[in-house]
C-alpha cells in the first residue's frame, strides 16, 4: 500500500478537523474558561503574567489564593502560558482560543497517525487506500467523546499534553534505533513539557515501555537510557511541582461537589468507582447522551449489589483475561486494553479522589485504546470472514457519519454557558452542578430584562432548575444563595427569600456572600418588624455579626421609635467594633435623643477622630455641648461644621 505523503496527511486531518469542530469558532467562553481565562488575573496580565502562571497553582490567578478544591493541587502552567500569549496578542478573544484548540487537535490527529503508522502493522489489501494505522487514527479523531476537550477552550491542557506525549514516543523510538544523544535531550524536554501541560502525562512512564514491548524487538537494556531520560524529566518536574503546590495527597474541600464520595462508605465508594469505570466503556461504545455534569447526583452512590456495577466487574474481568492471555504473545488487543486502563488510572478515583466521579475529558487519551480495538476488529472481521468489503465500507460510513453528527451537534451545546447548562441539566436531571448553573444564569439574565412578564417567566424557569439542584443536594450553598436571590427578585418578599439564606447560615454561619445578600434585601423592606425578625434570626446563627446589631439599633430607633432597644443593640455593636464610625455616630445621635449628652460627647469625639471632615458629627457635638452648658465648646463645634460645609447656615445654631 502506497504511503501517504506529509501533505496528504495534513490535508486529511486539517479538512476533517475543521469539518468536525469548525462550528466552535463562533462560540463564546464557557464553563471553566472563567477560571483559566476570563476571570483569571494572571491571564489578563498578558506577557507580564507568564511568570505568575509558572510559579503558582493553576487556580491562584482566579481565587487569589491557593484553593484545595481538588486533591493534590493543579500545576498545569503550559496551557496557562498559551492563554497569556493569546491575551497579549488578541485580547480576550474566544475565537482565538477555539481556533488554537482546533489547530492543536488537528496536530493530535497527525502525530497520532505518524506514531501508529510507525509501530502498527499495515494489514495491507483489505480496505483499499485505508491502512490500519489510518483507520485507527480516524476512529479516534472522529469520536464524539472528545467534544468536551476541543469545544471547551480550557481543554487545551489535554490536547497539548497528548501532542507532547506522542512526540516523546517518537523520539524514544528514534533513540533506540539510532542511539543519538540529541534524542535523549529531546525526550527529556518533550516529556517535561508534557508534564507541565497536564499531570496525567506521568502515566506514559508505563505506556512507553508497553509500546516498546508490544511493537518492537528491542531489549530492556537497549532502552534503559531512554527510560532514564523519561525519569529525569519526571524528577525535575516533580521537584518544581513540589515547590509550587507542595507534596502528598491532601483532603479536598468538605462538600460533595468537590468530594463526591464524602457521604459514602468505603464499600460504596469503590462500588461507585466501578460503576463509573463501566460508564466509560458504555460511552466509548455508544457515546450518547453526553454531558459535562457527572457530578452528584447524576452519578448515584451505589453498592456492590447494583446490577450495573456487577456488569462493569464482568466487563473488566473479561478485559483482564484478554490482557493476561495476550501480554507475552504481544497481542494488540492486550496492548489496547492496557493503554486504556493505564492512561485512565490517574483519573479513576482509585488512588485518590480527584473531585468528580468522572468526566468525558478523562478518556481523551484513553479512547485510543477503544479505537485500536474497534479498528483491529474491523480488519480481523474482513480477514476471518467472507463479509464483503461493501458491507464493511457501509458500516464504516455509518460509524463515521454518526460520529460526525454527534460531534457537530454536541459542539453546538458548548456555544455558551447558557446553552451548555440548560441542555445538560435536562440530561443530568439529578445533577446539582448543571442545574445550579442553569438556574444561576437564568436568574442573572432575568435581572437585565425590563419587561415584567418576561422577567418573571425567566425567573420562574431559573427557579425550576434551582429546585432540582436542591432536591439532589439540599445543602448545596451555591444553589441556596441563588434560590434566595431568585425568590426575592420574583416576589420582593423577604419572607420568601430569607429561609434559603437561613439554611446556608445553619451550615456556615460566616458565609459572607449570604450575609451581604441578606443585608441588601432586608434593607429594601418597608416593614420594620420583618427587618427586626431578619436581623435577630441572623444573630441566632452568628452572634458576633456587628452590622446586624447596628441595623437593629437603627431600625428600633428610626422606624419603631424604641430608644431603649435601639441603645441596647447599638451598644452591643460598639462592644464588637469599638472604632466603627457608623456605630459611634448612630450612638451619638441616640444618646442625644435620650438626653444623655455626656455619653453622646464621648462617642462623637471618637467618631470625629475617625472622620474629621464630616460636618454632621460637629453639629451633633455642638448640640451636646450646648445642652450641657459648655458654650465655648459648642460654638467651636458649630464653627468647625460651617468650615467643613459652607452650605450650612451658621445662624441656625443657638450660639
Amino acid at each position: 500500500m502506497k504511503k501517504l505523503s506529509k501533505l496528504q496527511v495534513l490535508g486529511i486531518f486539517a479538512t476533517l478537523g475543521f469539518l468536525l469542530y469548525g462550528n466552535t469558532l463562533t462560540h463564546n467562553f464557557a464553563l471553566d474558561d472563567a477560571i483559566v481565562i476570563t476571570e483569571n488575573d494572571f491571564t489578563k496580565k498578558g506577557f507580564s503574567g507568564i511568570w505568575d502562571q509558572l510559579s503558582n497553582d493553576q487556580f491562584v490567578g482566579f481565587y487569589g489564593e491557593k484553593k484545595e478544591l481538588v486533591a493534590g493541587g493543579r500545576y498545569r502552567p503550559l496551557s496557562m502560558v498559551v492563554y497569556n500569549i493569546q491575551h497579549a496578542l488578541a485580547g480576550e478573544s474566544p475565537f482565538v482560543g477555539h481556533l488554537v484548540n482546533v489547530l492543536f487537535y488537528i496536530l493530535n490527529g497527525i502525530l497520532l497517525f505518524k506514531i501508529l503508522d510507525r509501530i502498527l502493522p499495515q494489514f495491507e489489501g483489505f480496505l483499499k487506500g485505508v491502512s490500519f494505522p489510518l483507520l485507527v487514527s480516524l476512529l479516534w479523531f472522529f469520536h464524539p467523546i472528545h467534544t468536551e476537550v476541543v469545544a471547551n477552550i480550557k481543554g487545551l491542557d489535554e490536547i497539548m499534553a497528548f501532542c507532547l506525549q506522542l512526540s516523546t514516543v517518537w523520539f524514544v523510538l528514534n533513540y533506540i534505533e539510532t542511539k543519538k544523544g540529541k534524542d535523549l535531550l529531546l525526550i527529556i524536554l518533550l516529556f517535561f513539557l508534557g508534564l507541565l501541560a497536564k499531570e496525567n502525562t506521568i502515566t506514559w512512564l508505563a505506556v512507553i515501555p508497553l509500546i516498546l514491548h508490544f511493537f518492537t524487538n528491542h531489549s530492556i537494556k537497549k532502552a534503559l537510557p531512554a527510560y532514564g531520560a523519561l525519569l529525569t524529566a519526571a524528577i525535575i518536574w516533580a521537584a518544581i511541582r513540589y515547590q509550587i503546590v507542595g507534596g502528598g495527597i491532601k483532603s479536598v474541600a468538605d462538600n460533595i461537589m468537590n468530594d463526591p464520595f464524602l457521604e459514602a462508605t468505603n464499600t460504596e465508594k469503590y462500588a461507585t468507582i466501578m460503576l463509573t469505570l463501566g460508564k466509560y466503556l458504555q460511552l466509548l461504545v455508544f457515546p450518547h447522551p453526553l454531558t459535562y455534569d457527572y457530578y452528584p447526583k447524576h452519578i448515584p452512590i451505589v453498592g456492590w449489589g447494583n446490577k450495573m456495577v456487577l456488569l462493569s466487574i464482568l466487563a473488566y474481568l473479561f478485559l483482564a483475561i484478554i490482557v493476561a492471555w495476550g501480554f507475552f504473545k504481544k497481542n494488540m488487543l492486550s496492548f489496547a486494553i492496557l493503554l486504556f486502563i493505564v492512561t485512565l488510572s490517574i483519573a479513576s478515583n482509585i488512588a485518590f479522589v480527584i473531585g468528580a466521579f468522572m468526566n468525558e475529558r478523562f478518556v481523551y487519551v484513553s479512547s485510543l485504546g477503544f479505537s485500536l480495538i474497534l479498528g483491529f476488529g474491523i480488519f480481523k472481521l474482513l480477514e476471518k470472514t467472507k463479509i464483503s468489503k461493501g458491507i464493511i465500507w457501509t458500516a464504516l460510513i455509518l460509524i463515521f457519519g454518526l460520529y460526525s453528527f454527534k460531534t457537530i451537534s454536541r459542539n453546538r451545546v458548548w456555544e455558551s454557558n447558557l446553552t451548555l447548562a440548560t441542555h445538560d441539566a435536562n440530561i443530568s436531571v439529578n445533577g446539582a452542578k448543571s442545574n445550579v448553573m442553569a438556574g444561576g444564569i437564568l436568574t442573572e439574565n432575568a435581572m437585565k430584562i425590563t419587561n415584567p412578564s418576561e422577567k418573571q417567566a425567566m425567573l420562574k424557569e431559573g427557579i425550576v432548575y434551582l429546585k432540582r439542584a436542591l432536591n439532589s443536594y439540599p445543602g448545596y450553598i451555591d444553589a441556596l444563595v441563588l434560590m434566595g436571590n431568585a425568590e426575592w427578585e420574583l416576589s420582593k418578599d423577604i419572607n420568601q427569600a430569607l429561609p434559603f439564606y437561613y439554611r446556608i447560615l445553619a451550615i456556615n454561619p460566616y458565609h459572607q456572600n449570604t450575609i451581604q445578600n441578606l443585608y441588601i434585601i432586608v434593607e429594601q423592606s418597608k416593614n420594620a418588624d420583618d427587618k427586626i425578625t431578619a436581623y435577630q434570626t441572623l444573630l441566632q446563627y452568628n452572634s458576633n455579626e456587628m452590622k446586624a446589631y447596628l441595623n437593629l439599633g437603627r431600625t428600633f430607633g428610626r422606624e419603631k421609635n424604641d430608644l431603649k432597644n435601639a441603645q441596647l443593640y447599638l451598644e452591643r455593636a460598639l462592644q464588637i467594633a469599638p472604632n466603627n464610625y457608623e456605630v459611634l455616630s448612630n450612638l451619638g445621635t441616640l444618646y442625644g435623643l435620650s438626653q444623655n449628652y455626656s455619653a453622646a460627647i464621648d462617642v462623637l469625639i471618637k467618631a470625629a477622630e475617625l472622620k474629621p471632615t464630616i460636618a454632621k458629627i460637629q453639629i451633633d457635638l455642638g448640640l451636646s455641648y450646648y445642652y450641657l452648658g459648655r458654650m465655648e465648646l459648642a460654638k467651636a463645634s458649630f464653627d468647625k461644621a460651617v468650615q467643613l460645609d459652607q452650605s450650612i447656615n451658621r445662624s441656625q445654631f443657638p450660639v
